[in-house]
């Protein structure tokens, strides 16, 4: 903290409320049905850590427009965004989650672009459990910030992809939601 009692570090996350219409979720959500579904993996040893599954969307038009709050989101972290990768439509149904996790992998894109930010966008309503936590590391245990958010339909977060996340187990329903990363070259 310093002695004008801001902070040096940079938020987490931002939540954003998407101000289009009802339609916009529901029209994801009619297209990430359409796809072919595939039990969601992960990159680690732990195969247990995720139950969910997924379908990818290369829709230009919702890129463009989702662009928008990540760019404002991005004024925080000033990250060089290059372009989205696909998106992904995920469904957790009743039993499913996704324990802690970061959204980088390793070793850069055969391109050089790494993921920079993520985001998680709430595509409905109905269904219990399933809350977004976001978790800041610290070597002193006392001082590790988690917050847990019950994101709402178009709710929209953004976080630095390097950022630990996960999605509690769902007890009612079906949680529908975009995923999205923003790659860009690394270290710029």
């Amino acid at each position: 903290m310093l002695s004008n009692g801001r902070s040096l570090l940079v938020e987490q996350y931002k939540i954003i409320n998407i101000n289009e219409s009802d339609t916009f979720c529901d029209e994801i959500i009619a297209d990430g049905e359409q796809k072919i579904f595939e039990n969601a993996d992960v990159e680690s040893e732990n195969k247990e850590a995720r139950s969910c599954k997924v379908s990818w969307i290369n829709d230009k038009k919702y890129q463009k427009l989702l662009s928008h709050y990540v760019i404002l989101s991005n004024k925080s972290y000033n990250y060089s965004l290059k372009e989205f990768e696909d998106l992904q439509y995920t469904l957790y149904k009743k039993g499913d989650y996704y324990d802690w996790h970061i959204d980088t992998h390793d070793k850069p894109y055969p391109n050089g672009t790494i993921r920079k930010l993520s985001f998680t966008l709430c595509l409905n309503d109905e269904f219990e459990g399933g809350d977004f936590s976001i978790c800041t590391p610290h070597p002193i245990s006392s001082f590790t910030n988690k917050e847990t958010f019950k994101l709402k339909k178009g709710e929209m977060i953004v976080f630095p992809s390097h950022v630990w996340h996960k999605v509690d187990k769902i007890t009612e329903g079906t949680r529908k939601s975009l995923v999205g990363w923003i790659v860009g070259n690394q270290w710029k």
